[in-house]
Formats: C-alpha cells, sequence, structure tokens
C-alpha cells in the first residue's frame, strides 16, 4: 500500500477526487439536492387561525354571525422559513363577501401564507355566515341624571347643547326593532349651579334595559345642560292691571303669549302659591291694539321667574254703552226663621248699564250678568242694601248721575209673614212698611277669578273711577 500510494500516478489520482469533492461542496444548490431538502423542510400547525372577514358592503349589510370563527391550519417549509413566521398573525384566512346576500350561506375560505411556507391541510375548508341588511334611523336624545345636587337645590330641565341635528342610529333591521331608548347620564351629584356644555356618551338600551352594544352610534358624545336651582314650580299666569285706558278706549281682550310660568324660591312659598300674578299692564300706556311687553315681577317670596319677560297681546276698541233692562236680582244670607222682601224696586228687577267694546257687548247675553243682594247679618226691619254686580270680563257697570247700586230691602220674621202687604214682592217673606231711605254703602271690588287674565274698565263711570271685573 505504502509503494502504491508513493507513486506519482496515485498521488495525481487521489488529488483529482479531492478537488471535486471541494468543488462539489461549494457548488452544489441544496435546494436541488434531494438529501439536503430532506434535511431542511420542517412542519407547523396553527391551532386556531382567526378567519377575517373580506369585502363586505357595510353601508348596506352587517355580518351578525359566522361558523367557526377559527380554523386549523398545517403548514410545511425550510425551518428558517417557518421560524421567521412565529406569529400566528402571518397566517391569514378570509372569507370573501363581497358577493354575498342577506340570508345564512356558507362559503369557502382562503389563506394566504407567509413565502416559502405552503399549506399541507386547513380544517376546516368552509365557513357559515349570516348576513343581515342594516338601518340608519334618528331618534329623540333623552338626557338622565345621577346624582342628588347640593342640599337646598334640585334638578331642573335637561337640554342637549349640540348637536342640534340629533343623533343617529345604525343597527341589522331585526335589531331596530328592539330599540327603547337612547340615552346620555349626566352626574350632577354635589352641584350648586347649571351645569353647561358638559360632555356626556350616548348609550342605546334595548326594550328590556339591556344596552345594545352593536349599536353605532352618530356621534357618540354630545354636550348637554343641565339646570340646577333652587326649588321651582310651574304655575299658570293672571294678568292684573292699574291704571285706566285713555278716555274713548275699552279692552277687546288680552292674551298672554304664554299661559304658564316657571318660578323659583324657597320650597314653603312655593307650596302657598296657586297662580302667578306678577304680570302687570300698566293701562295708561295703552294707546292702541298690538303687542306689549311686561316684565315678570318677584312676588310673595318668589326669587325668580322664568321667562323675565312676558308678551301680551292687547285688543282695544272705541267705547260703548249698553242697557240691560229688568235684570232679576238673587237674595243671599237671609238667616233662619226670617225673609227678605224687596221695597224698591218692588218687583226685585234692576236695569243696568254697561260699557265695554263694541265687538264685546254684542256679544254680551242678560244671562251672563248676576246681581246679589247680601243681606246676611241684617236684623229684621227695613235696610238698604249695596248690590253686588258681576259682569263678564271688559265689561264696565256705568252709574247715571245720582245713581247708586242699591236697593231697599226689609228683613221681616217669618211669622209675620202673613199679615204683609200681599201685593209687594217678596223673597222668603212680606214686608210691613217702608221706612225711610238710608245712605248706601260703597260697592265691594269683586275678586278676580283664577281664569288666568282679569279685564279692566277703560273709561271712567259716572261715580268717578274705573270699575275693575273679573
Amino acid at each position: 500500500m505504502d509503494k502504491w500510494l508513493s507513486h506519482p500516478t496515485s498521488l495525481k489520482i487521489i488529488s483529482v477526487i479531492v478537488g471535486l469533492l471541494l468543488w462539489a461542496v461549494v457548488h452544489i444548490d441544496p435546494d436541488t439536492s434531494p438529501q439536503a431538502v430532506t434535511s431542511n423542510v420542517d412542519t407547523k400547525t396553527i391551532e386556531a387561525s382567526v378567519i377575517k372577514a373580506d369585502g363586505l358592503d357595510t353601508d348596506k349589510y352587517v355580518m351578525t354571525a359566522m361558523e367557526p370563527s377559527v380554523v386549523r391550519l398545517d403548514v410545511q417549509g425550510r425551518l428558517t422559513n417557518l421560524l421567521n413566521a412565529s406569529s400566528d398573525d402571518d397566517y391569514v384566512v378570509k372569507v370573501d363577501l363581497k358577493d354575498a346576500k342577506p340570508g345564512i350561506q356558507e362559503l369557502p375560505l382562503v389563506a394566504t401564507l407567509p413565502k416559502g411556507i405552503q399549506l399541507v391541510e386547513m380544517s376546516p375548508r368552509t365557513v357559515t355566515v349570516q348576513i343581515e341588511e342594516i338601518l340608519t334611523k334618528p331618534f329623540e336624545l333623552q338626557v338622565t341624571t345621577e346624582g342628588k345636587p347640593a342640599a337646598g337645590y334640585v334638578v331642573g330641565a335637561s337640554t342637549v347643547v349640540a348637536p342640534s341635528a340629533g343623533v343617529q342610529i345604525t343597527l341589522p333591521k331585526d335589531d331596530m326593532s328592539r330599540v327603547g331608548v337612547v340615552t346620555t347620564e349626566v352626574n350632577v351629584e354635589g352641584a350648586d349651579k347649571t351645569i353647561v356644555n358638559k360632555k356626556a356618551k350616548v348609550v342605546v338600551y334595548d326594550t328590556d334595559g339591556i344596552e345594545m352594544t352593536n349599536a353605532i352610534i352618530s356621534p357618540e358624545t354630545v354636550h348637554v345642560e343641565v339646570k340646577i336651582t333652587p326649588p321651582f314650580k310651574t304655575l299658570p299666569l293672571q294678568v292684573r292691571y292699574t291704571g285706566s285706558l285713555p278716555e274713548g278706549l275699552s279692552l277687546v281682550s288680552v292674551k298672554p303669549a304664554i299661559d304658564e310660568v316657571t318660578v323659583y324660591g324657597e320650597q314653603k312659598a312655593l307650596d302657598e302659591l296657586q297662580v302667578y300674578d306678577g304680570v302687570v299692564l300698566d293701562l295708561s300706556k295703552v294707546k292702541q291694539s298690538g303687542a306689549v311687553q311686561v316684565k315678570t315681577e318677584a312676588i310673595d317670596g318668589i326669587k325668580s321667574i322664568d321667562p323675565a319677560e312676558v308678551t301680551l297681546e292687547v285688543v282695544v276698541a272705541p267705547i260703548i254703552t249698553r242697557t240691560f233692562t229688568g235684570l232679576p236680582i238673587a237674595v243671599e244670607g237671609a238667616s233662619s226663621g226670617t225673609s227678605a222682601v224687596f221695597r224698591n224696586p218692588a218687583d226685585g228687577k234692576y236695569d243696568l248699564t254697561v260699557s265695554g267694546a263694541e265687538s264685546v257687548l254684542n256679544a254680551l247675553k242678560a244671562e251672563a250678568i248676576t246681581i246679589i243682594a247680601n243681606v246676611e247679618g241684617l236684623k229684621p226691619g227695613l235696610h238698604v242694601v249695596t248690590l253686588q254686580v258681576d259682569v263678564p270680563a271688559y265689561v264696565q257697570t256705568v252709574l247715571g248721575s245720582g245713581e247708586t247700586l242699591t236697593v231697599s230691602i226689609e228683613i221681616v220674621e217669618e211669622e209675620a209673614a202673613g199679615t204683609d202687604d200681599e201685593n209687594a214682592e217678596e223673597v222668603g217673606g212680606t214686608p210691613t212698611e217702608e221706612p225711610p231711605t238710608s245712605t248706601p254703602t260703597p260697592t265691594p271690588t269683586p275678586t278676580a277669578p283664577d281664569t288666568g287674565e282679569e279685564s279692566a274698565n277703560g273709561g271712567e263711570n259716572a261715580a268717578g273711577g274705573p270699575t275693575m271685573n273679573p
């Protein structure tokens, strides 16, 4: 062997073989060598690759269900490529919804893998999806409050400052019918002043009070204002009057632009109020029909009023007079065991002249005028009783020169009723004799009913002053 190895020819042959081996190691491509491929290829399993929906027209449809939502992937590739794609996010599985229609349908899955990695198996290869049509509707936004304000304060009105256009809700068609309320909540705990421009989140609840988290809300937040005020109460508005209309004019109507006002003050004072009459119209400043602005005055412990000013639509017209004859006089207040008998006028009728606008007097009926003689507390005998006259709004009584709103009534005991003059007009008895006339007492001013407005005389009567009538 040593002799053969030392032979020159043998050495040359060995050198050529070694050189060929060295060349092969350097130049042979491992990708084309069967032995190299076998030694560098590996496999990998992704147990739960999330399926992604692609191509859906989100302006018209929404995918409400997908089963399954993940797939199992078996892949293979060079070890270096598998190591480089170590994250499961590198393996994308999609379902194409571009041509999907509303309803339940089964669609194929498509896997997109990293470079140099091949798919061996995907399970499952299809997915079942449910597509629904979506709707967008406007909803009224309700503002609710949480917590309690500071002591002595209450929560008032809540309003949405912005946006003014309202709130749009987008939901699947079937879910839209389950919307119960769209609301935003504001915390007022310990607040002692109005909360202004508060940013609040909009939430949608279904008819069972459960939040609908799948609702798309536009805008997602709004700016609201919550009034924090002293205690308040809403009261009907009643107009009062002062002064007199210019000579020759009479009121036809006075109509406030609003029927109610909100008053603020201590709760005790509010509890005692049933009507707000702090709007006072100065008739002396009314020269013609038209709108008049009148401030609301703080009265009876009221701290403030909303609104601070009220518009009154005032209509006036030239004044005229009209006389109603034979109006019956009603007697009230006769004590038990006595009767009241009219002496003057004997028939218990009264002729009354009234003034007002022509349109008001033309519509006035005799039944709308009430004349009462109150004899309460009067002892038996002849008395001059001042009449109480009740006329409708914007009508005034007119007295002629020397005329008084009085009648003569005799109070008699019932035992003596049968012996009196048979021709006397009586109310529960018969008179005996007619004493001299006594001086009448002034007519009391009627109290205005709670109707929301009062009337006032536009001129002067013969008694020397304006007569206010409810």
